[in-house]
């Protein structure tokens, strides 16, 4: 397949773009700053962003329409009609340097958020799994938690570790029924000279997508891990892509800024992927639910 064409979504410009997640009802792309410290929302050509006290590592979108946050204190409840911020659970609080990292929700709506530790050479971060205003941490030994996708069945959970030492991409069993995961395997390691795996999305097809950060590229693996394509990227550090647009055939890649105040690094890109991606999975409000 030929090399796609590439555009600028919105001309915004994050520091560290993250966590992007489209919203099927309301036809709209959310993504955070982590160090700049907001959510933005892009419906259409129109954008909001709403601020915080702390950096955003990551968002879920709740079936009463507000939002989850991966902040680095925890867990927190927003809903951006009131700025209404309810914290829910401290994972970590015995390693209060570390903060929460990337996102993604299983298919039957559960939230896992995996952290990255401060200093990145201390193996202390872990990945953490939120039930209702409770976390529960399912996975130790991380340095920069990152990769988290789920496949189309709900049964393999895929994660994966971007610290230069260890850049490598696990897949484990996940049982839809309790948010368990076992049987840890090795999916795929990639070269830190040619990208380390950062944030990821899986296609309808069963194809695992990761954007290779530093490596300017974002990579199609096969379900063996075995590299499908590898599209390359007018920016040296993608951080995670996603399927949007109103037949999830739009590929948006939120990407860090590299401090120059003009080109795309630090915008979200969007191409058109030849394939589509599957629809994003809401959770239960862990507020408005009870």
């Amino acid at each position: 397949m030929e090399q796609p064409q590439i555009t600028i979504a919105h001309p915004h410009r994050s520091q560290i773009g993250e966590s992007p997640v489209w919203c099927d009802r309301t036809q709209a792309l959310w993504w955070v700053d982590i160090m700049g410290m907001t959510v933005q929302r892009l419906s259409g050509d129109d954008l909001r962003q709403w601020s915080f006290d702390e950096p955003v590592g990551c968002l879920a979108l709740t079936d009463a329409g507000h939002l989850v946050l991966g902040l680095k204190s925890g867990f927190a409840h927003f809903r951006p009609d009131t700025g209404a911020l309810t914290h829910l659970s401290a994972p970590e609080p015995h390693h209060p340097s570390n903060r929460l990292n990337d996102g993604a929700v299983s298919r039957g709506g559960r939230f896992f958020a995996a952290s990255m530790a401060d200093p990145m050479e201390r193996a202390d971060a872990a990945l953490h799994r939120l039930d209702g205003r409770r976390s529960i941490q399912v996975l130790d030994g991380l340095h920069v938690g990152n990769g988290l996708a789920f496949s189309a069945d709900d049964r393999t959970m895929f994660a994966s570790d971007s610290w230069l030492g260890v850049s490598t991409i696990w897949a484990f069993d996940h049982d839809p029924d309790t948010g368990a995961i076992s049987r840890r395997r090795v999916f795929r390691t990639l070269d830190p000279e040619f990208g380390r795996p950062d944030g990821a999305t899986v296609d309808a097809e069963g194809f695992y997508w990761i954007a290779a950060v530093g490596g300017g590229r974002v990579l199609r693996l096969r379900p063996d891990g075995s590299t499908d394509r590898a599209i390359a990227l007018p920016v040296r550090r993608p951080s995670k892509p996603v399927f949007g647009g109103p037949d999830l055939r739009t590929l948006f890649i939120t990407t860090i800024s590299d401090g120059s105040p003009s080109g795309p690094d630090g915008q979200v890109l969007k191409l058109d992927p030849g394939v589509a991606g599957l629809p994003q999975p809401l959770i239960p409000d862990p507020v408005t639910s009870g």
